[in-house]
């Protein structure tokens, strides 16, 4: 039996609807017949199964993208991982994070489940989409996260990409608040890497260990031996401020430009205060 002819025309329509290599699609037109509908079946189911094989490799790298609203009142941020920096600077890569963030804005969606299940055309999800593209491209790469904030009355939703692409914040302000001030609020969670907002969000198991691990330290140094149960349990405490909450709650993070301020006496003094924030970054 003569092999059937596929032509090049076919195959480049078949690799310019799916985004598969040209050999994968000649070959699925080849076992499809050259009807195309069953070929793009093929590279689709393809792709699924180089995505099943892909996952679980860890994600180092990623991009993220913002939309801010004409206002200032809304602001969305999406982030998507990949394993290596070549592959997030590749235009089907950077296509797909644009389009998320496109989608994610119009649709108001604040949360990772409905930025995995929300309709991408075709018949696709975001999550399929990005499966397809795993499939094209053989790298790991998930939607690792989306905020969405909105403030009313005074106040602002801003951001900071870092130039890596790969860090990032977006912050609410409520009060007298501008985007330079929210810039430089986002900038400062880059460089810190705050856990939450304020101190009773931290749970209180986490600081019972904290304070745990720090009277042990504390037994344990011969400079201590001798002071007073009460002074012992001072320094105790003074170090559960400054290195545990002072480390991990924003608003009692030193200023990054001013490390003897702390970041809520500065925005206190702007007359402003912040609503909610999200800190983008891998591993995060």
């Amino acid at each position: 039996m003569e092999a059937m002819e596929i032509s090049a025309k076919q195959v480049m329509e078949l690799r310019q609807a799916s985004g598969m290599p040209m050999m994968q699609c000649k070959k699925a037109l080849l076992e499809a017949e050259g009807d195309f509908e069953k070929a793009m079946e093929t590279l689709r189911k393809l792709g699924l199964k180089t995505a099943e094989k892909r996952q679980g490799r860890a994600t180092g790298e990623g991009l993220l993208s913002v939309r801010i609203s004409d206002d200032g009142k809304t602001g969305t941020m999406v982030q998507v991982l990949c394993e290596t920096e070549p592959v997030k600077n590749t235009p089907k890569f950077v296509e797909f994070v644009e389009r998320l963030a496109d989608v994610a804005a119009e649709r108001r969606l604040d949360s990772l489940e409905a930025a995995l299940a929300t309709d991408f055309g075709g018949g696709e999800t975001a999550e399929s989409t990005l499966r397809s593209l795993v499939g094209l491209i053989g790298e790991n790469m998930q939607i690792g996260g989306i905020a969405r904030f909105a403030v009313t009355g005074e106040g602002v939703v801003g951001a900071y990409i870092h130039n890596d692409q790969k860090q990032g914040a977006l912050v609410a302000l409520t009060g007298k608040a501008d985007a330079d001030t929210a810039k430089e609020v986002c900038q400062h969670i880059v460089f810190a890497k705050p856990g939450v907002l304020n101190r009773d969000e931290v749970p209180a198991d986490e600081v019972e260990r904290e304070l745990t691990f720090l009277r042990e330290q504390i037994a344990e140094d011969e400079t201590m031996k001798n002071k007073p149960a009460q002074a012992v349990e001072g320094i105790v405490r003074g170090r559960l401020e400054k290195n545990f909450f002072g480390q991990r709650v924003l608003n009692e993070q030193g200023w990054y430009r001013e490390d003897s301020k702390k970041v809520t006496k500065v925005l206190e003094e702007r007359g402003c205060s912040i609503q909610a924030f999200r800190h983008f970054a891998p591993g995060a």
